[in-house]
């Protein structure tokens, strides 16, 4: 894949959910109403009751493990296996939707720890360019974190923050299309796709990950940023009701693209997958 394929797939992917909306809506289905309900009420959850928060927060993580799992096997086996049974109102809880969640979740959480020490190396060396001058005194001592930061122009966070977010979804895109091998009931093909997505570095990939994620995850990134900002409550429960339409269309088209990818570079290198039938 090169960054012209990059283009073209992700073209391809909006055209495909836009070519049939009813899919989109069938697929996203009962899952996306559980989680739209279990992210509200996260958001409005009473501040004194720890339990109850707590119980909240562990639903919602057990939400997404589920959500991802099975709004990703909808669509790769489609566009694999030309899979189109899913109705609205189906709640699967088959093992395999919950292994790709746990893989896909796992991926994100690894990735980002990962990408922590080369990050904090960027940020030192935006830090000595932007804040060395705080220290320059010796009578002083070296300044303190909290000065370093409150010295620090908005370009810098926002630049940080873009490398952090870079630095995880790099592996994300050269790994997440062993997901197509696990939709299969067969094993996550790591060195498979790493070696498939390794053209340019894997710059591709993580070119066509940001297309089919950035633009629809914008608007409830701003909504959300906003209501950080102002403190507004209703703010943050709109970035929430932003997300929870936007996050099955962004899985939706990850999963296609991770699918079109392993059908191509991957699958027919690998040893057929053995399918068995969904315990729904």
């Amino acid at each position: 894949m090169n960054f012209r394929d990059a283009w073209r797939e992700s073209l391809a992917i909006y055209l495909l959910l836009l070519s049939d909306p009813g899919r989109v809506l069938r697929f996203a289905g009962a899952p996306a109403l559980v989680l739209a309900v279990l992210g509200i009420a996260q958001m409005t959850r009473s501040q004194g009751d720890g339990s109850g928060s707590s119980l909240l927060l562990f639903l919602s993580v057990l939400g997404m493990i589920w959500g991802l799992g099975v709004w990703t096997v909808r669509w790769s086996r489609f566009l694999l296996l030309g899979e189109d049974t899913a109705q609205f109102w189906d709640m699967p809880f088959a093992g395999r939707n919950w292994r790709v969640g746990g893989i896909l979740l796992s991926l994100v959480l690894l990735s980002a720890l990962a990408s922590i020490l080369p990050a904090s190396v960027v940020m030192t060396l935006l830090a000595s360019v932007t804040g060395h001058r705080l220290a320059t005194n010796p009578s002083q001592g070296p300044a303190d974190a909290a000065a370093l930061a409150s010295a620090m122009p908005d370009w810098f966070f926002l630049t940080t923050y873009i490398v952090i977010t870079l630095m995880t979804l790099w592996p994300v895109a050269r790994l997440g299309p062993a997901i197509g091998s696990v939709v299969q009931d067969g094993r996550f093909v790591m060195g498979a796709s790493w070696k498939a997505t390794g053209h340019l570095g894997g710059l591709p990939p993580l070119f066509a990950l940001i297309l089919v994620n950035l633009p629809l995850q914008a608007p409830a990134i701003f909504l959300w940023l906003t209501g950080l900002q102002d403190a507004s409550l209703v703010m943050l429960l709109m970035a929430n009701i932003v997300l929870s339409i936007t996050h099955p269309l962004v899985t939706a088209m990850t999963a296609l693209l991770w699918a079109r990818i392993y059908g191509v570079a991957i699958g027919p290198y690998q040893a057929p997958v053995v399918t068995v039938q969904d315990e729904e």
